[in-house]
């Protein structure tokens, strides 16, 4: 049998992965919090501008446009991100298929 990878390297690499979910869910999580404390305070800072002076209307402008292109960059990352780990999961469940398909004997080979 001619494998590239043996099991223990599978699971090594199956848990270097869930290490890698875990901790990538965990900075999420972070950057999230951080990301909403961030645009509380810069909101409640643009309301105040607007109450001080009528002519800072474009300062809340600015901040929610400024806070949508975040959101939309860390939703889009945290997406892509999200889509990797899943796919090698696949990618893992599959070596293991294989390398059971192959260690099978029922496996017929035509040579």
């Amino acid at each position: 049998m001619n494998t590239d990878l043996s099991q223990n390297e599978i699971d090594e690499l199956e848990q270097v992965l869930n290490n890698f979910s875990k901790e990538w869910e965990i900075k999420q999580n972070q950057r999230s919090f951080k990301w909403r404390m961030s645009f509380m305070v810069a909101f409640i800072i643009a309301l105040a501008s607007i109450f001080i002076s009528a002519k800072l209307w474009w300062v809340s402008l600015a901040v929610i446009a400024y806070f949508a292109g975040s959101l939309f960059t860390m939703l889009r990352q945290n997406a892509k991100t999200n889509s990797e780990i899943i796919e090698r999961q696949q990618q893992l469940k599959l070596v293991r298929l294989l390398r059971k398909f192959e260690a099978s004997p029922y496996r017929t080979t035509n040579n």
